[in-house]
């Protein structure tokens, strides 16, 4: 049970929110939406300054606060449309990731669909939150799996990168294959990168699996998501890669 002193998640969001709001820079946010294709709204404060500020919110509520409070104050930080407060929402709760039970996965969906909006938030949750998720109740997989289906590309995007960190380490590359694959077929560029991504990191512990299967998928693997996967083979394989997987 939480302490009746525990600070008020959105007492806690109210204060982050001001703080963020402090250090804004028009500036630095016209010139940080380069990176994004989809406007973005942003207050233009640097990842080290987002850190910084999910830190110092850490210790306000070190041990008082569980998975539930957290999950509430990251309701709360969402409502500002802008990237940052949502960057820090979530990795104030990747704190919490390794507590966290399968009744956070509706949480997460929910967030991916209706208050990412980009690549970066997406990438900011997917991996921090939702694969330690995944590795700890497999159960859990074949849902995630299904968003590949899912006319929302950032639901899409975050079922492929929630399998980034786990196949950097070897694990779960039989799914991380399985979803790879199923979103071979994505129009949207933005997933063919987050292919190539999650198929470059499941090579890392075993890049002849890797080779094999992309050899075998061949002319149905974008362009750009083969650049990608094959980004650390040498170049001489590369080179053989790009040709033996050319489309006819």
């Amino acid at each position: 049970m939480t302490p009746a002193a525990a600070p008020a998640p959105r007492t806690i969001a109210a204060e982050a929110l001001a703080r963020i709001r402090s250090l804004a820079d028009p500036k630095r946010a016209e010139s940080n939406q380069r990176f994004f294709k989809e406007p973005v709204p942003m207050y233009g404060l640097d990842a080290k300054t987002i850190r910084t500020i999910t830190r110092e919110t850490a210790s306000r509520v070190k041990g008082a606060w569980t998975v539930r409070e957290t999950v509430r104050f990251v309701d709360a930080m969402v409502r500002d449309p802008r990237w940052e407060a949502r960057a820090v929402a979530y990795l104030m709760l990747e704190r919490h990731a390794k507590d966290a039970g399968p009744e956070l996965l509706p949480a997460v969906r929910r967030w991916l669909e209706k208050s990412c909006g980009n690549w970066a938030a997406v990438d900011t949750l997917a991996p921090s939150v939702l694969a330690p998720l995944l590795d700890r109740h497999p159960e859990l997989i074949g849902e995630v799996t299904a968003w590949t289906d899912s006319p929302n590309l950032w639901l899409r995007r975050g079922a492929a990168v929630a399998f980034v960190p786990l196949a950097r380490k070897g694990r779960r590359l039989n799914e991380a294959y399985r979803v790879a694959g199923r979103l071979l077929g994505d129009d949207e560029d933005l997933m063919h990168k987050a292919v190539g991504w999650l198929l470059r990191e499941a090579g890392r512990t075993d890049r002849p699996r890797l080779e094999a299967w992309l050899r075998k998928k061949g002319p149905r693997i974008p362009r750009t998501s083969l650049r990608y996967a094959i980004e650390h083979f040498p170049e001489t394989r590369r080179k053989a890669l790009l040709r033996d997987t050319r489309p006819r």
